[in-house]
């Protein structure tokens, strides 16, 4: 594993430290590895993922709310389709209006 990068050590959300052992390799092929962890301050988890070359190392981070088990679910689930994306976004462009009023649940105070 690679020593821990500065990515990898502060939370981005509150600056609190993550302990090494909630740094969880995820997902490894050569040359990339996929780090998860979660800050024990905040609670925001981080996804890093980090790319090995001959030049050093480059590392990308992404704050979310996915655990390390909800990264290895959906990394062994089947890919969505094209045409289920289209579809989802032809419902979300034809009844947003309606998709926001049942969320918010103010029908009739939206302009």
């Amino acid at each position: 594993m690679l020593p821990l990068l500065p990515l990898m050590t502060h939370c981005p959300m509150c600056r609190g430290l993550y302990p090494a052992e909630s740094v969880k390799l995820i997902a490894e092929r050569p040359r990339v590895k996929l780090f998860h962890s979660t800050c024990p301050a905040c609670g925001h988890g981080l996804f890093y993922y980090i790319v090995e070359n001959s030049g050093g190392a480059g590392a990308v981070g992404l704050v979310t709310d996915a655990s390390a088990l909800d990264a290895v679910r959906l990394m062994n689930s089947s890919a969505i389709s094209s045409e289920y994306c289209i579809s989802a976004h032809r419902v979300i462009s034809t009844a947003s209006r309606d998709l926001c009023q049942d969320l918010l649940d103010i029908s009739g105070k939206l302009a």
